[in-house]
């Protein structure tokens, strides 16, 4: 079986949690945040296997591109916010970090605190779960200012927080 092969494996059945969670009238926040980042993350590997694969990108792309009326754009393309200046230098960093909680009460409690000191406290529903948390920290405390305040303009982000199978140290080690 070919990677892309085995990851629209792992989208498809990520798409059925999710499905089977939504298909609920009031799912809970928590099992829906956490289906919905399994999406993301299936979909992301899948689009990164297809371009290790074959060099194409994925069909998820600019899949809510809009025109000014909030139209379906036509042509696909994203418009972008604010003009660039076509010599202007684009960046883009991906990265993963993989993390051991090793004590869950610690980590939710330094997240409750960080989101009211944040005025956001009412934000989350339950900190409990470490990936859910890790993604309501990370989405609402913006790093990135540290950057772009000495030249870099924010161009977007996307961030997934979830549990994994293995670690980077645990998938060296074979």
């Amino acid at each position: 079986m070919s990677a892309v092969q085995h990851s629209v494996g792992l989208l498809s059945e990520a798409l059925e949690r999710h499905a089977s969670v939504m298909a609920g009238t009031d799912p809970d926040p928590v099992d829906a945040v956490a289906a919905g980042e399994a999406v993301r993350a299936a979909a992301r590997a899948y689009a990164m296997a297809v371009m290790e694969h074959n060099g194409w990108g994925h069909p998820f792309n600019d899949l809510f591109a809009t025109d000014e009326d909030g139209e379906p754009d036509e042509d696909g393309e994203p418009e972008e916010a604010e003009p660039v200046d076509p010599d202007t230098v684009r960046l883009s960093v991906e990265g993963r970090w993989d993390f051991y909680v090793e004590d869950p009460a610690a980590w939710s409690a330094f997240v409750e605190a960080r989101m009211a000191e944040l005025g956001l406290a009412d934000c989350a529903p339950d900190l409990g779960d470490p990936a859910y948390a890790f993604g309501q920290v990370v989405a609402h405390d913006d790093f990135t200012r540290r950057f772009t305040a000495h030249g870099l303009r924010d161009a977007g982000s996307d961030v997934f927080s979830g549990r994994i199978e293995r670690t980077l140290v645990e998938e060296d080690r074979d």
